[in-house]
């Protein structure tokens, strides 16, 4: 009974990550190819804000977790192992690289004045390690979850990190390609960025 119990409070640290990295994805997404600077200020407030719950869960995940392995499935197994060391990346990676970008995203659109965004405003939006890392976190996130269901040996755990980490990089090259490249000026012109 305490086990299923703990089982699910794990699972619960999981949706809840789950739904931070979303949002955030979402905001940033809605950064992407937000015309106006208010938007990107209200997106990133709201990305800043999220990833505030990633460390909340992830406490959750790795103490119920670790209760998880040492009751139950214990260490040596390389989906467990591999799974950790995934969440631990995934615990630097939010706060130095993630937050620290989203913070500047956040700041630059709070000073800009004009309504349409800077191309300075546009280039944090735009900042190719924030969206790799980001998306690089999604992937290991569902990384995590295939391992977790399919409890795969030592190769096909390596195999699912790497996939992730290339789709990572992948998603995020097609996602920044596909963003508009034109800023609508103030005078209701396009140009090229």
């Amino acid at each position: 009974m305490l086990y299923n119990f703990v089982l699910f409070l794990h699972i619960l640290g999981a949706v809840i990550m789950f739904a931070a990295v979303g949002i955030t994805l979402t905001a940033m997404i809605a950064m992407l190819h937000s015309t106006k600077t208010d938007y990107i200020r209200i997106w990133s407030a709201l990305a800043v804000k999220l990833d505030g719950l990633l460390p909340f869960s992830v406490i959750l995940i790795l103490l119920l977790g670790l209760y998880l392995v040492i009751s139950t499935w214990g260490w040596g197994k390389p989906w467990v192992d591999f799974s950790l060391a995934a969440l631990i990346i995934m615990t630097f990676m939010g706060p130095i690289i993630n937050l620290r970008r989203l913070k500047a995203v956040l700041s630059a659109a709070i000073t800009e004045t004009n309504e349409v965004p800077s191309s300075g405003l546009i280039e944090k939006v735009r900042d190719r390690v924030l969206w790799n890392s980001v998306l690089i976190m999604t992937m290991l996130t569902l990384a995590i979850l295939f391992l977790m269901a399919m409890k795969i040996a030592l190769l096909g755990s390596i195999i699912t990190l790497v996939v992730a980490i290339i789709l990572g990089f992948i998603v995020s090259k097609i996602v920044l390609s596909r963003a508009s490249t034109k800023i609508a000026t103030s005078n209701n012109t396009f140009i090229e960025k």
